[in-house]
């Protein structure tokens, strides 16, 4: 794991999870399995386990101890992690695909494809939560996209939550940037 990563992985694993994980939390949905895209340290994994989820945490990085250290024995049983670039996961079914500040990262020419794996691992009234970033995001050489191709990447889901989020602020890392997200929760139709 190259410096940069590791930095943000100490300084991100005891932040609580995204606020769209608390409310998705909220709305009462039983529990089934889940997949973390871009896990990190786990701050939504941690917190799907022990909400009684069982989570296949997803990182390019290798970040399964940094998460198990955080979890108990009985917790651990929940749990189970994959190192892989989205480009090449092959993802089981599920109840919940989680994917907060991570499919920005994927490669161009990739990202419909990666998009057409998780909309077919998401199961029949399974939930989508994660968000995207915007075409006024600061981080301009990731993936944004315009509002109208986010909410079109949603065709076959009931859109939950849809807010456009657009402010000045921090990354995890420290650097000052401005944000342009989508933060999307959403059931797919079934």
């Amino acid at each position: 794991m190259d410096n940069k990563w590791e930095e943000y992985y100490n300084h991100t694993k005891e932040t609580k999870p995204h606020k769209n994980i608390e409310k998705f939390l909220n709305l009462g949905v039983t529990p089934g399995k889940a997949i973390d895209l871009g896990c990190g340290a786990g701050r939504d994994t941690i917190a799907l386990i022990k909400n009684n989820w069982r989570v296949l945490a997803v990182d390019k990085e290798n970040t399964e101890n940094i998460i198990k250290e955080r979890l108990s024995v009985q917790e651990q049983e929940k749990f189970s992690f994959m190192q892989s670039l989205f480009g090449n996961m092959d993802l089981p079914k599920a109840n919940l695909v989680v994917a907060n500040f991570s499919l920005p990262f994927t490669k161009k020419e990739c990202f419909y494809t990666v998009w057409n794996k998780i909309e077919s691992t998401i199961v029949d009234k399974g939930y989508f939560v994660g968000n995207f970033l915007g075409e006024r995001d600061s981080w301009t050489n990731l993936i944004t996209l315009p509002k109208q191709n986010v909410i079109r990447l949603f065709d076959k889901f009931e859109l939950i939550q849809f807010e456009e989020i657009e402010k000045d602020g921090k990354s995890a890392s420290g650097e000052q940037k401005h944000w342009h997200i989508y933060d999307i929760t959403a059931k797919k139709l079934g």
